[in-house]
């Protein structure tokens, strides 16, 4: 558990790096690119990459000229929305907190992933869903260490990180305080909890759960644990030792990290059928997925429902008004990555197939792209023939 990390050093050298503050930008504008600020950061990005730097260099306590640094908004107005049936708090900063988000995970990135748990899901590039997915699948597949499951969440994840204990934490792998006074400065206003919404809230949030992880495969041994965000699953033969483990997670959440677990845990039998037909124990629900022990993995009802009724009510919309909503497409063709990696076939061929032409949806999309593509060149050659 008392595991050292690689120190670093020079990461505020690294956020003056005018190629990276532009390669942070190139990551921000994606699919935003209607929007009026990054159309007009568009039009003289030059110069803005330059006043992005001078902000930089002034957002420091001994700075020069510290009106000209970044400073976080006295109050923040958050935003509430209503994800999976749950209300959450959210909060959208402006477009340059949100570019010097980016210039900060754009630097701490590389370090988080160098110490982060192999399993550790969600957030992280390519470590989405289908990657747990497709690791847990194949886990089951192999029949070692799967008689017993548990189901932990923690509560209210986000809401009750404690922003001291995050820096102090980061202060162990960072040895540059100017980059963790201006990652500080962007949690200013929030003592008790990092707000959703916050490009570097979902990395700083994996990074604070790496003890649990090392605790987990290190201390406790047990091989089999998926963790997507705040949910955890943990499979093994023995049901005492889960218990352990359930026991030894709480400890180490209230006494290190000052967080609980929700009380609905569970270790509960993975469902199997025995020799009289009779059916025993759960499938395991998590990350959207429905596993069973023969290897067959499903979506979860609810995102089955979300998508099929979306492909009835296109199929409504197109013979009322004779086409699609563009957002409904890009939903919809969002939504097959499902009933690719899962074994959805049958639904597919009931549900959506008889109300939508997903290759058409495709072409339309296609169409759509290229010349929002073509339109983005011609602005861009007209602003470099006018400069």
């Amino acid at each position: 558990m008392n595991k050292k990390h690689k120190q670093f050093k020079y990461l505020y050298r690294q956020m003056l790096d005018e190629a990276i503050i532009r390669k942070a930008y190139k990551k921000l504008r994606k699919g935003k690119t209607k929007r009026k600020e990054i159309q007009q950061i568009d039009a003289n990005l030059d110069e803005e990459v330059k006043k992005m730097r001078v902000m930089i260099e002034n957002t420091r306590p001994d700075a020069e000229h510290p009106e000209l640094g970044f400073k976080p908004p006295k109050k923040r107005k958050p935003k509430i929305i209503n994800e999976h049936g749950k209300p959450r708090i959210i909060y959208m900063p402006e477009i340059r907190e949100q570019w010097l988000h980016h210039i900060i995970v754009l630097i701490l990135s590389p370090i988080i992933l160098s110490t982060s748990y192999a399993i550790s899901c969600g957030s992280f590039p390519k470590r989405g869903a289908h990657y747990g997915m497709r690791y847990l699948r194949k886990m089951i597949k192999r029949g070692r260490n799967i008689k017993y499951f548990a189901k932990l969440d923690i509560r209210h994840f986000y809401n009750s990180i404690r922003v001291k204990m995050l820096m102090d934490s980061l202060r162990d792998m960072i040895k540059d305080e100017l980059f963790l006074y201006v990652v500080e400065l962007c949690l200013k206003g929030f003592v008790k909890g990092i707000p959703l919404g916050f490009y570097i809230s979902q990395w700083l949030a994996n990074y604070f759960l790496e003890p649990l992880d090392r605790l987990i495969k290190e201390v406790c041994g047990i091989e089999i644990n998926v963790r997507y965000m705040d949910d955890l699953l943990l499979m093994d033969d023995n049901k005492k030792v889960l218990h352990k483990t359930i026991k030894k997670i709480m400890h180490l959440l209230g006494s290190l990290l000052r967080l609980k677990l929700k009380n609905n845990f569970q270790v509960i039998r993975f469902a199997y059928t025995k020799k009289d037909g009779k059916k025993i124990g759960r499938p395991v629900d998590i990350m959207g997925f429905v596993f069973y022990r023969d290897g067959k993995v499903i979506m979860r009802e609810r995102i089955m429902l979300h998508i099929t009724r979306l492909a009835r009510h296109m199929a409504k919309v197109k013979e009322r008004t004779g086409k699609y909503y563009t957002t409904h497409i890009r939903a919809l063709l969002s939504g097959m990555g499902w009933f690719k990696y899962t074994d959805s076939y049958g639904c597919f061929l009931d549900h959506i197939k008889p109300f939508v032409k997903i290759k058409v949806l495709r072409g339309i999309i296609s169409r759509i792209d290229r010349r929002e593509r073509k339109h983005d060149r011609l602005d861009r050659g007209a602003l470099c023939a006018a400069s």
